[in-house]
C-alpha cells in the first residue's frame, strides 16, 4: 500500500484563499465607507436645520437680521462648535458657510457641497404644516421660489428631482475650463 502525503498547499489553493480574503475586505471598507458617507449627509442636514432654527430663535427678537454677527453666533452656541475652527464656520463637507442678513430675511450659504449631497439639500422639505419660512433656494446659479413669489421663468419650490439634478452641477466657465465639476454646488437658503 502506497501513500502519498501531501504536507503543503499548492500555490493555486493559497492564490484562492488570498482572493476571497481580499474580496472580503473590500466589501468591508466598501460598507464602511457608504457608512460614513450616509452619516455625513446626515449630518449636513442636521446643520442645516439647526442653523435655520437656532439663527431665527436668536434674532427675531432684534426684529432685524442685518445685526447677524459670525463671532456672536459662535460665543452665543447659535452655531455647533463641531462647524467653527477659530472664526471659520464649515459644514460636515468641509465648505465654507457663510451668513448674511437684511431687515427681514437672512441667508445661510453651503460652499463647495458634492452632487449627492447638494441633491439632498435642494429636495429637502421645508413645509411644517403647510407653511415656511423658507423664501427661496439658490442652487448655483439656479434661483428657486414658491409659487406666488416665482416670476415669469423662474423655477417654483418645491424643487423637483429633474430641477435639483440640473442645479446641482456646476458647468464649466472661463475661471473653471474643461469637465463638469459635480463636488463644488454652492447653496443659499433665503429665510423669513
Amino acid at each position: 500500500m502506497t501513500r502519498n502525503n501531501e504536507f503543503g498547499r499548492s500555490m493555486i489553493e493559497i492564490l484562492g484563499v488570498l482572493a476571497i480574503i481580499g474580496m472580503v475586505t473590500m466589501s468591508i471598507s466598501k460598507l464602511i465607507g457608504s457608512m460614513h458617507d450616509r452619516y455625513k449627509v446626515s449630518r449636513v442636514t442636521q446643520q442645516i436645520t439647526d442653523l435655520r432654527k437656532n439663527i431665527s430663535n436668536r434674532y427675531v427678537a432684534y426684529g432685524d437680521y442685518s445685526v447677524i454677527d459670525v463671532p456672536e453666533m459662535i460665543s452665543g452656541k447659535v452655531i455647533s462648535g463641531d462647524m467653527v475652527e477659530g472664526e471659520n464656520v464649515w459644514h460636515a463637507y468641509n465648505g465654507a458657510v457663510e451668513f448674511s442678513g437684511d431687515k427681514d430675511t437672512y441667508q445661510i450659504t453651503f460652499r463647495d457641497l458634492p452632487h449627492r449631497v447638494c441633491l439632498e439639500l435642494a429636495l429637502m422639505n421645508w413645509q411644517f404644516n403647510g407653511d415656511s419660512d423658507l423664501l427661496r433656494i439658490k442652487i448655483n446659479d439656479t434661483e428657486f421660489n414658491w409659487p406666488v413669489m416665482a416670476g415669469a421663468g423662474s423655477k417654483e419650490m418645491p424643487v423637483s428631482i429633474g430641477d435639483a439634478a440640473a442645479a446641482c452641477v456646476i458647468l464649466p466657465t472661463e475661471d473653471k475650463p474643461g469637465a463638469i465639476i459635480e463636488d463644488d454646488n454652492d447653496i443659499t437658503w433665503t429665510f423669513r
